[in-house]
């Protein structure tokens, strides 16, 4: 091993055929090299030939050796077999430099996947180092904005310290400062606070007071006019200066390429901040609430056939198992811990929403809590087919670069389309193998167009220019929806809302109204599945879109519908705290107060008919 890694290779040595196997499902290697006298009842011979058999192995070149089996009539069928590039005899002492010298010869240029690639391969790891994980922040130049939490809880996890710096494209520049995994510091170009409805809404101040506090005229903060004035204690201040970071965090999560720069430094912790503990509850809304589900299939596609499996870490009481994502699929750890269920089978049963399904295991993923086995060849043509058939489905709206993207390689092979599409069909005019074909010369063809990179900034900005003009669009018709709710139109609205969502997933306000619609249109029958939708809805909600008195208003309406009066009250008053104007929650608050009056007047005629029943004769 030594040698090898001396001449600049990363090398994996097993000793068994199983742990071989195994570590072949988990990554990509350029180079089997095989002994062909193994432990068990396979050679070495006839390893080789499995592997090529049953699974996804694309270019990876095999070299054979031995110090017993060297006749040249073995060796000549041995390399015929197995299409070995080498066989070298091993010789007392045996001497590793013509091995080495066999790989350096038939290397060629290596084809190591893109550094942010490298950063998910973690996903297939039982165990990283936290100098790897370090290692690859710190090679990162250009992400993802939805590649940031996770980014965010390496760096947290890691216990790292030092500056992390986000450029966007329009010139825009975030900073996180991190001292000893607690992020201490979020620095934004937009700095609006919510500070004023985030005290409102928290509980932690009246409405009149933070008002007063506004119109003072003083060069001294918000919180620091309350503070001294009496009316907000400063461990509650610091709370609400927490939850500002989650949501200037929150927005650094979007669906844009940026580049990025850990420089490691000495920083001091302060308070407030954000720990590892507290991170997990943000990461966790960030996961739902931000990240686009087409994102997520396009990053998990090399994934879809791998076992997942609890991870050595997995612990039956953490904290993020009681997680909305996690508890909206109840029975999923259930089928990992039966035997390792794949995404593919999850998402074919259709018990559950895609994108709960693609958010729940990408949270878990990036806590650690489960990991991806090594892939196997398909069971059978029927699940072949049945796997090309949903890729196929997944990039036909795709324009050639999201496909490039999605695959993760612009100069990817065509032996190399085994790793994800299967070994291709032996009959070639089948079914699966016209598909087979087909999802080939898409692939071919995407690639060809990706290759110019002129291309694509053209194309990445005229997308970008019509996109924006669209989404102004679908704000207004948000809106319109919105004001067709505060009319009770539900129907109506939904189908604006629905309409808009197929092409912006993630817009603003888009899964508060949808719940709203929703709970306008509950029917008994079906109500414990809508409430489940509805409750679905509202975990999708960012950080920042929770301080629009809208959103304590439809928490209040869920609330009511869930038959929890009380706490339906308490967040409808809130809402009218924060906007004094909004007719629809001081029409709900009025329903909640009646429905209380008359709950409580039953319970007094019924405690007094049992109080005089004592005293009745007899």
């Amino acid at each position: 091993m030594k040698a090898f890694q001396q001449d600049g290779h990363e090398v994996v040595h097993c000793v068994r055929p199983d742990e071989a196997q195994f570590e072949l499902g988990r990554g990509t290697f350029q180079f089997l090299l095989v002994d062909c006298m193994l432990p068990g009842s396979v050679n070495g011979v006839d390893f080789v030939l499995n592997c090529k058999k049953s699974m996804n192995i694309g270019s990876m070149k095999f070299v054979l050796m031995s110090g017993i089996f060297t006749d040249k009539e073995f060796v000549k069928d041995a390399m015929s077999k197995t299409k070995a590039v080498a066989f070298v005899e091993k010789k007392a002492p045996f001497d590793v430099a013509p091995l080495v010298q066999v790989v350096k010869a038939n290397a060629g240029p290596a084809e190591m996947p893109p550094i942010r690639k490298q950063l998910y391969q973690i996903f297939a790891k039982e165990k990283v180092s936290n100098r790897e994980k370090r290692k690859l922040i710190e090679s990162l130049e250009e992400v993802n904005g939805f590649d940031l939490p996770f980014i965010y809880s390496l760096l947290v996890e890691t216990r790292s310290s030092g500056y992390l710096n986000i450029y966007e494209k329009n010139g825009s520049v975030s900073g996180i400062s991190i001292s000893d995994g607690c992020i201490i510091g979020v620095d934004a170009e937009d700095r609006t606070t919510f500070l004023g409805e985030m005290l409102i809404q928290s509980g932690y101040a009246m409405p009149n007071h933070v008002q007063k506090a506004l119109d003072e005229r003083t060069n001294q903060k918000i919180g620091s006019r309350l503070i001294n004035s009496n009316q907000l204690s400063p461990h509650a201040f610091d709370v609400i200066l927490t939850e500002q970071m989650n949501i200037r965090l929150s927005r650094t999560v979007t669906d844009h390429v940026v580049k990025v720069n850990f420089a490691i430094a000495d920083l001091e912790k302060t308070n407030p901040h954000i720990d590892s503990e507290l991170l997990q509850y943000y990461l966790h809304d960030w996961i739902a609430a931000k990240i686009d589900t087409a994102w997520l299939k396009a990053l998990y596609l090399m994934w879809s056939g791998n076992p997942i499996l609890l991870s050595p870490t997995f612990k039956g009481d953490h904290p993020a198992l009681e997680m909305g994502l996690v508890r909206a699929l109840p029975d999923l750890l259930t089928r990992v811990r039966e035997g390792g269920v794949t995404l593919s089978q999850l998402l074919e049963s259709k018990k559950y929403p895609e994108s709960a399904v693609y958010k729940a295991l990408h949270f878990l993923l990036t806590k650690g809590l489960i990991v991806f086995g090594a892939k196997v060849a398909f069971a059978s043509v029927a699940e072949q087919q049945v796997a090309l058939k949903k890729i196929w489905a997944d990039i036909q709206e795709k324009n050639p670069y999201e496909i490039i993207d999605m695959i993760g390689n612009e100069n990817l092979q065509p032996e190399a389309l085994a790793k994800f599409l299967g070994n291709a069909p032996s009959d070639p005019n089948s079914a699966l193998g016209v598909l087979w074909n087909n999802l080939q010369k898409k692939i071919a063809d995407a690639t060809k167009v990706a290759q110019d990179p002129q291309g694509r900034v053209q194309f990445q900005e005229d997308a970008a220019s019509k996109q924006a003009e669209n989404k102004m669009k679908a704000g207004q018709r948000i809106e319109e929806a919105k004001q067709k709710l505060a009319l009770n139109q539900y129907g109506p609205a939904m189908a604006i809302l629905l309409d808009v969502q197929k092409q912006f997933p993630q817009i603003e306000n888009i899964h508060l109204m949808l719940a709203w619609a929703k709970l306008g249109q509950i029917v008994p029958a079906k109500k414990p599945i809508m409430m489940k939708e509805i409750e679905f809805e509202l975990v999708q909600v960012p950080a920042e879109e929770r301080y629009d008195a809208h959103y304590p208003m439809v928490l209040g309406i869920f609330q009511k519908t869930k038959g929890d009066l009380a706490a339906a009250k308490k967040s409808l008053e809130r809402a009218i705290a924060m906007n004094p104007s909004l007719l629809a929650a001081r029409r709900e608050l009025s329903q909640v107060e009646s429905l209380l009056k008359k709950n409580n007047d039953l319970f007094n005629v019924d405690l007094k008919q049992m109080v005089s029943g004592f005293f009745k004769k007899k």
